[in-house]
């Protein structure tokens, strides 16, 4: 692996380091305003669609089927986090 490769990915899983953390930093933040959680975990799952695009694009193996997968694990866990903030 090339060292401009290794740092771009590097900085890739970073920035996703740092999406995932403010955004269970926003559902703490939050923890008293349920549609302001549901609004966070919404936009999480968009930046982490975004992500996957992008990274997988930097990476050179960006495929309509990448897209559809990060986009079905995104909806699989923003339906299983709002259904549990439902219930809390």
């Amino acid at each position: 692996m090339k060292v401009h490769s290794a740092l771009r990915h590097g900085v890739d899983f970073l920035l996703l380091a740092l999406i995932v953390g403010l955004g269970l930093a926003g559902l703490i933040y939050y923890r008293f305003d349920l549609a302001a959680q549901i609004a966070d975990v919404i936009l999480l799952s968009v930046l982490y669609v975004l992500w996957g695009v992008l990274h997988h694009f930097h990476e050179g193996n960006l495929a309509l089927k990448v897209i559809g997968e990060y986009t079905a694990i995104a909806a699989l866990v923003a339906f299983v986090l709002i259904i549990f903030l439902l219930r809390a």
